[in-house]
C-alpha cells in the first residue's frame, strides 16, 4: 500500500507539472473556494462545524480509498491485458 500511495502521489505531481491553463485555473478556483469554506465553517455553531468538518473529512477519505482502489485495479487490468498479449 506504501508502494501505491508514494506511485499515486509522484504521479499527480507530475501531472500538476504539465496542467494546461484550464487545469490550472480549476486548481486555482478550488484553492479560492477552500479558504471560503474555512471562513464559512468558522461563522456556524461549532455543533454545526463539526457536522460539516466531518462530513468533508469522510468524503474526502472515500475519495482516496476510491483512487487507491482504481489504481490497483488499473495495475491489475494491465497485467491481464499484457498477459493476453502474451507480453507476460
Amino acid at each position: 500500500e506504501t508502494a501505491i500511495r508514494e506511485l499515486t502521489e509522484n504521479a499527480i505531481n507530475k501531472r500538476k507539472e504539465t496542467l494546461d491553463d484550464k487545469e490550472q485555473q480549476l486548481y486555482a478556483d478550488v484553492t479560492a473556494l477552500s479558504s471560503q469554506a474555512r471562513d464559512i465553517v468558522r461563522s456556524l455553531q461549532e455543533e454545526q462545524q463539526k457536522t460539516l468538518t466531518d462530513y468533508f473529512d469522510k468524503t474526502s477519505l472515500i475519495a482516496d480509498h476510491e483512487c487507491l482502489h482504481l489504481y490497483v485495479r488499473g495495475a491489475k487490468d494491465c497485467v491481464e491485458l499484457l498477459k493476453q498479449l502474451g507480453v507476460l
